[in-house]
Parts: structure tokens; C-alpha cells; sequence
């Protein structure tokens, strides 16, 4: 395991502390609690389009969010969104080990989650690795309409 950059008393005082709080119980030497989940590990093009949304939010002055709860009821959200303009991004990582996006019923659920985001008056717009670095270019689009 690589050694951690900060002490315990910093990552308790960060804003993602919660998200922390794994690390956080092995670095003081307590055992995780059964019912504490670890966080999923962002991919490269994740993290990717996180920086250049966010670089982006700050030129055009929009907020954005992560992890965006879009649905008053269910527990749908999207990866990334432009509330203001209703606009979802959704990253689908089908080359991950645990893809729910490549199995019918994966593939199904997601498809009930966008049908309901429209519905909602959202627009989703989804990528790939094989197409993530072109979210600037369609966020553009559909801003500049």
C-alpha cells in the first residue's frame, strides 16, 4: 500500500472526509466497519473529464456537478451534469472488470434511467473511451442552442 500524503487530522478536516473515512479508520489502526463501503476508483478518462468540466464551468461561469441526483424519487444519477441547462453526462465504462453496461439487464436499466431523464427534461449525453475527450465539444452545442 502506498504511504498516505496526509496525516489522519487532515483528512478528517477535508471536505471529503466521508469519502475518507475508510483510509482514514486504517491509518489510526481501526478495523473498517462492515457496513462502510469503500469508494469506486475513478478511471484515467473519468478523472479526465472531471478536470477539463471543471476548467470549463469556470470560463463559462455554469456550474457543474458529480454524481448528480436528477430524479425526485428514484436514486438515478448522472456521472456528471450542467443543471441549469439540464444536461447529463454520463461516462459508460464498458471495458471495466464490473460493468453493469454490458449485460441485458445493465444495459436495460440504463436505458429506464435515460428514458426517465427526458421525461424529466433532461438531455443526456454519453461517452466512451473511445470518444470522452469530445465532451467539451457536444457540451458546446447543446449550450450554444
Amino acid at each position: 500500500m502506498k504511504k498516505a500524503r496526509f496525516t489522519v487530522p487532515q483528512l478528517e478536516k477535508t471536505a471529503c472526509a466521508r469519502l475518507n473515512k475508510p483510509l482514514i479508520e486504517e491509518l489510526k489502526g481501526e478495523k473498517p466497519k462492515k457496513s462502510s463501503t469503500v469508494p469506486r476508483e475513478d478511471c484515467k478518462q473519468v478523472r479526465w473529464m472531471w478536470g477539463q468540466l471543471v476548467w470549463w464551468a469556470h470560463l463559462e461561469n455554469i456550474e457543474v456537478t458529480r454524481e448528480h441526483r436528477f430524479h425526485p424519487v428514484r436514486k438515478w444519477r448522472f456521472d456528471f451534469a450542467v443543471p441549469a441547462y439540464k444536461i447529463g453526462v454520463e461516462y459508460e465504462g464498458l471495458n471495466s472488470e464490473k460493468s453493469g453496461h454490458t449485460t441485458l439487464v445493465g444495459y436495460t436499466k440504463d436505458t429506464e434511467k435515460y428514458n426517465a431523464a427526458q421525461e424529466l427534461g433532461w438531455r443526456v449525453i454519453r461517452f466512451t473511451a473511445k470518444n470522452y475527450r469530445k465532451v467539451l465539444t457536444e457540451l458546446n452545442k447543446l449550450i450554444k442552442k
